[in-house]
């Protein structure tokens, strides 16, 4: 009888194991399932947010340039007349979504250059174009008698790279079909 009852006391002690990692085992797995269900709650967007993420990527991106000058104030004004050989002008933006740019400009008409390449420009009205927190100027040379700067825009760096490409091979920036341009 010893030997049964001894028998009998692995069997338990063996069913206690068993009992105890598969309980473990269940916790485990329980904890994991609770887990994913919080990380899916707080990483999914709620109705609202889902509405306006909809409403805003419908939005058609709008711009606007104007050419601007520094006063005796130290304030931007716009240019209202045409610009000597040395005068700095810059450009102020306005846009309702964030959008990569660059600057062409095509000097007494002849073939269009880019002043500078692909710099993002985020959502606001009338910022000042700037590299670094530093203002962008165009110094007036003096055979310029007649300039037209155009922005070239697109949502991302990738696509703006194909429009400047596609725009190499126009002769003029009054061919381009981008219509964010001003001229002196």
């Amino acid at each position: 009888m010893t030997d049964d009852n001894f028998d009998r006391e692995a069997a338990r002690k063996q069913n206690r194991k068993v009992t105890r990692s598969s309980t473990v085992f269940s916790l485990i797995g329980v904890a994991l399932f609770l887990l994913s269900g919080v990380l899916i709650y707080k990483l999914t967007p709620g109705p609202l947010e889902q509405q306006q993420n909809i409403a805003n990527s419908q939005i058609a991106a709008s711009i606007s340039i104007e050419m601007v000058q520094k006063n005796e104030f130290d304030q931007w004004i716009k240019l209202d007349h045409t610009p000597e050989s040395g005068e700095q002008i810059s450009f102020r933006i306005s846009t309702n979504q964030p959008l990569h740019v660059s600057l062409i400009s095509e000097p007494n008409q002849s073939h269009p250059r880019t002043l500078f390449d692909d710099i993002r420009i985020p959502p606001g009205e009338n910022k000042i174009i700037n590299f670094d927190n530093r203002d962008y100027h165009y110094t007036v040379k003096e055979t310029d008698k007649q300039i037209q700067f155009c922005l070239i825009t697109a949502a991302d760096s990738k696509a703006l790279t194909k429009k400047i490409i596609a725009m190499q091979g126009k002769a003029h920036l009054r061919e381009s079909p981008d219509k964010y341009c001003v001229i002196w």
